[in-house]
């Protein structure tokens, strides 16, 4: 299984949404980067900086996890 983070490939938009780190719109036809799973896209960003920012956040939050353990 690929690290989360490590698996982002470009998806061309279907429809209108918004990108679930910075908020901006994404509109129909646009390339962004999504992250699947079994088929299910699991998390939409519009640039790489995004994908790099939730990468960052995810891996903090995991570090503080088992930190305080």
């Amino acid at each position: 299984m690929a690290l989360i983070g490590n698996d982002f490939v470009k998806w061309t938009q279907m429809c209108k949404s918004y990108c679930s780190e910075c908020g901006r719109l994404m509109p129909k036809g646009s390339v962004v980067l999504v992250s699947m799973r079994k088929g299910k896209v699991m998390k939409k960003v519009c640039s790489e900086d995004c994908r790099l920012e939730f990468d960052a956040r995810f891996w903090d939050q995991v570090a503080m996890d088992r930190r305080y353990k």
